[in-house]
């Protein structure tokens, strides 16, 4: 991993309001980020899935309806490996409890599963109350 200071010129953060309008300006804000990385169109097109997905997901869930709230967007790359950062300060979730679901955690769920297979890397941190963050890294190809 890069030192601290090496993450630190290449990290870029953007906060954006809690409204789905604002995930095209997080798609423009990952191609345009990527693009300046050996990454090819597919690679791409697949990181701007997964950091969509992060973000609605936060927008439908983080927050009640008609809250207002935003989330932060991070972004930086080290040597080997760019990794996106989305987090909230909306109601986040009990992550230990492991009961049937309902049909709207379920629909979650395959949203997440879809970052899981898209990035190479992905981790969760949530407590409730104070918000959930996704750390998404893909490695890069030689």
């Amino acid at each position: 991993m890069a030192s601290s200071t090496g993450i630190q010129k290449s990290l870029v953060e953007v906060k954006v309001p809690n409204q789905p309008e604002f995930l095209r300006v997080v798609r423009l804000l990952v191609s345009g980020y990527m693009s300046r990385l050996p990454f090819n169109i597919e690679e791409v097109e697949n990181v701007k899935v997964a950091v969509s997905e992060a973000c609605n997901n936060a927008m439908q869930y983080a927050f009640a309806p008609d809250e207002e709230g935003s989330l932060t967007i991070r972004c930086w790359h080290d040597r080997d490996r760019i990794v996106f950062e989305i987090s909230d300060t909306g109601k986040g979730f009990d992550s230990s409890i492991d009961s049937d679901q309902s049909p709207e955690e379920d629909e979650r769920g395959l949203g997440f599963l879809l970052i899981q297979t898209l990035m190479d890397d992905v981790t969760v941190t949530t407590e409730p109350g104070k918000g959930t963050k996704v750390t998404m890294c893909r490695i890069l190809n030689s």
